[in-house]
């Protein structure tokens, strides 16, 4: 494993995995903002098999872009995965068993983690013997009078605590709050830095079990990271995958949601949309007044223009 000496201290490396179906310019802001807080490595498979942009990506210290086209499957039972999330999977765990850094973290491309200090800081004192630090989601929201950014948002929502009191869920979300018991349209499970090394280890998506036959391993959120996901801070985007987010991805295991989302006419998703997913001042009163909320400034244009 490989580490770099700051002043002062030992500082762990880390490295980030993903899977990735995006334009240019959303992938070079990923890489961008990682690389802007520490990351040593970064790998993005593309999932659409874009030579030319894997060629773009290639070029910068410290990212490989992997073409997933049907050569990459080929020695796969079956073939490529139907599921991107099994994708996903796949993927991450072949990364992690090279051992390449020592701290591994896998997110999506529309997820920035955001520290409270340099994470390798925090991996330095990582002191458990959990496999893994879990990162709390923080969803976008939108606003209308920001710049574009190609990620654009500056307030971001946290997930209820548990055992949140209904005065507080209906404050935030009012009628929808039975859409959203827990106060994003996403995973609540956050994502995860995984520690190299770890014999047996099983990574998914999110987390990770010792074993085929062991169970999920659950921890805490770390309280010094999170991973901000703009999940639906673009409203046409949002619209565009509506259906198939319910139907097939992450509103599918909430059922009133999902219904919600497939059933509601135009008017009814406006509504909701802007009730519960833009950065109104009744929304951010609401959520600092419950401690959930996260104010986060990228810059994320200025930082893709600082990788060439």
């Amino acid at each position: 494993m490989a580490y770099a000496r700051a002043v002062g201290r030992i500082v762990m490396e880390w490295g980030i995995c993903t899977t990735a179906k995006a334009p240019l310019p959303q992938l070079l802001a990923f890489v961008a903002w990682h690389k802007h807080i520490g990351a040593a490595q970064i790998w993005i498979h593309l999932d659409d098999a874009d030579e030319v942009t894997a060629d773009v990506l290639n070029r910068i210290e410290g990212v490989t872009a992997i073409v997933c086209d049907d050569a990459y499957w080929s020695g796969v039972k079956g073939g490529r995965p139907e599921a991107h999330q099994t994708r996903q999977t796949y993927n991450v765990r072949k990364i992690y068993k090279r051992n390449a850094v020592p701290v591994l973290a896998h997110i999506d491309v529309d997820e920035y983690l955001y520290p409270q200090r340099p994470i390798s800081e925090i991996l330095d004192d990582w002191d458990d013997d959990i496999p893994f630090i879990r990162a709390a989601p923080a969803e976008a929201l939108y606003d209308p009078d920001l710049p574009d950014d190609i990620f654009t948002a500056r307030h971001f929502r946290l997930p209820f605590p548990h055992g949140v009191d209904a005065d507080t869920r209906i404050k935030v979300l009012g009628d929808y709050e039975i859409l959203m018991p827990h106060n994003i349209l996403s995973h609540r499970v956050g994502k995860s830095l995984f520690r190299s090394g770890v014999p047996d280890l099983k990574l998914s998506i999110h987390s990770a079990k010792v074993g085929n036959d062991g169970g999920r391993i659950h921890t805490k959120y770390h309280p010094e990271i999170v991973v901000l996901h703009f999940h639906a801070q673009d409203k046409q985007e949002w619209l565009s995958v509506l259906d198939r987010r319910a139907t097939r991805g992450a509103y599918r295991t909430n059922v009133m949601l999902a219904t919600f989302a497939v059933e509601a006419n135009a008017e009814e998703l406006d509504h909701f949309y802007e009730y519960t997913q833009t950065a109104t001042p009744r929304m951010l009163a609401a959520l600092a007044e419950a401690g959930l909320l996260i104010e986060a400034e990228l810059g994320l244009r200025d930082k893709v223009a600082e990788l060439f």
